[in-house]
């Protein structure tokens, strides 16, 4: 493998299938459509709903059939629902895109950080897996940044203008994809090819129970998997709330790229102190990033503009800290024949808490008339959980 080209290929690919323009407005513009907070809300639970569903079989996909064209596969799902969100402005068309839009991302979700740490491995290099996932962390990051500026492109693109430019980007995510090479550092990888289609139920069974076997295993999978849901809900509803209560304090439209641009700002900043970061223990890591998640959690649903757009900033950042050293552990608690199942189980438990989160703090925002009120209560939440986990450390004089 030429391990150059196959990074090249990673980082770009993580660019561009990053590169969302919507994503800054996308509930500024179904709200111009006539939809509520809890319509909203629902949208984004059909799409954690999805991928509830979805996480663990596409995860099995990548490691049963290759990482490669799962990933391809998950880039044209992307431009799909991109399309029909142009096009098709009613109610169930959207939950459609949305579910569309969750397929794609968990055919990338699990499967990227499994050809990347394999890529690694395969030439004796996984050691290198932080510094790797801090650099396409960072172009995933300024990507997101540069999408945010799309604000700035409302009275320029009609909504279906905004969507065609996601599937723009998803081209290009999908051409990054096809030129990478599928990593192969165990026997089972090498015979992928060589399987006739008919075994593949054979296969799965097999490959169902050795991952719930790896999974019964590992202690440390199971805790960081329970963590990485916790500390992640704050991450996307920040964004996605913040842009409805920044219009509700007066801000334009225009002026909606300022949360996303400086949480991109803060979460590359977050990813250059991650890497220089060497935690002994998860938990008292954990501890700091729940403390700081929930603090601007709370920023971005009870503070004046500033400190809302601000917000975003510091659940970027300590996120971006804690999610570098939780994946590094987790890969190396894995192994490699199961990897992108078990990354896609870590993702699921998200999704999990995602399904009623994301409604539940859209209908307090309808019900109180304030968009920030289920912000402040789930930042109250994800800092009551870092407490928890320091009181529990200091009880057991250990920790993972």
């Amino acid at each position: 493998m030429n391990l150059q080209k196959q990074l090249c290929c990673v980082y770009l690919h993580a660019f561009s299938s990053t590169l969302r323009f919507t994503d800054a407005v996308w509930v500024a513009l179904l709200a111009a459509r006539g939809f509520s907070l809890a319509q909203i809300g629902l949208f984004e639970g059909i799409f954690h709903l999805t991928s509830l569903v979805c996480e663990v079989p596409s995860g099995m996909a990548a490691d049963l059939l290759g990482r490669r064209r799962t990933l391809i596969f998950g880039g044209v799902l992307g431009i799909f629902s991109a399309l029909v969100m142009a096009f098709a402005p009613s109610f169930a068309l959207i939950c459609l895109a949305m579910a569309l839009k969750a397929l794609g991302y968990n055919l990338l979700s699990g499967t990227t950080e499994a050809l990347t740490y394999d890529s690694l491995k395969s030439v004796g290099r996984e050691r290198d897996y932080i510094k790797v996932d801090a650099k396409a962390s960072v172009y995933m990051k300024f990507a997101a940044a540069l999408g945010s500026l799309a604000s700035l492109l409302a009275g320029v693109l009609t909504t279906a203008g905004y969507y065609l430019a996601d599937a723009a980007a998803g081209l290009v995510s999908v051409f990054a994809a096809a030129n990478l090479t599928e990593p192969v550092v165990t026997a089972e990888q090498a015979a992928r090819n060589r399987h006739a289609l008919q075994k593949l139920p054979a296969r799965l069974r097999v490959h169902i129970s050795d991952s719930i076997a790896c999974l019964r295993g590992s202690v440390l999978a199971r805790r960081i998997i329970a963590a990485d849901a916790v500390i992640s809900l704050p991450g996307y509803l920040t964004s996605m709330f913040v842009q409805q209560r920044l219009t509700e304090l007066g801000l334009p439209m225009q002026v909606l790229f300022l949360p996303g641009l400086l949480a991109g700002a803060a979460g590359m900043a977050g990813t250059a102190l991650g890497r220089r970061l060497h935690p002994k223990r998860l938990r008292g890591l954990y501890f700091a990033c729940a403390l700081l998640i929930g603090t601007g959690t709370l920023l971005a649903g009870a503070a004046p503009a500033w400190g809302c757009a601000a917000g975003p900033m510091l659940v970027q950042g300590a996120f971006s800290v804690w999610f570098l050293h939780s994946m590094q552990r987790l890969n190396d608690a894995i192994s490699s024949d199961r990897r992108a199942t078990l990354i896609s189980v870590d993702s699921m438990a998200y999704s999990l808490l995602m399904i009623p989160a994301s409604p539940l703090i859209g209908q307090l925002g309808d019900l109180t008339g304030q968009a920030g009120a289920g912000l402040c209560v789930l930042g109250a939440a994800v800092a009551l959980s870092g407490l928890a986990v320091a009181v529990k450390t200091r009880y057991n004089g250990r920790g993972a």
